[in-house]
């Protein structure tokens, strides 16, 4: 699972360096702020679609070990 947001986050940062440059010392403090924000929300989203995968994963094992045990269940009954 993937995420469907993604944005090319070199052109977005370099579009917030120009708006920093242009208004000053204290519109570059906010606007490298937002960029570093940008920056770390890129990173956790990064980290969130590999967890989704690792979720997946483990959801599949599981699944495949539970049918595993429910067959075995089943054998041993017509077993008896």
């Amino acid at each position: 699972m993937h995420s469907d947001n993604h944005i090319d986050l070199e052109i977005a940062l370099r579009k917030i360096h120009e708006l920093a440059m242009a208004e000053g010392d204290l519109g570059y403090a906010y606007w490298y702020k937002v960029g570093r924000l940008l920056q770390r929300a890129a990173t956790m989203q990064a980290e969130m679609d590999l967890l989704c995968k690792e979720l997946e994963r483990c959801r599949a094992t599981r699944a495949k070990a539970n049918r595993a045990v429910k067959q075995r269940q089943q054998r041993a009954n017509k077993a008896r």
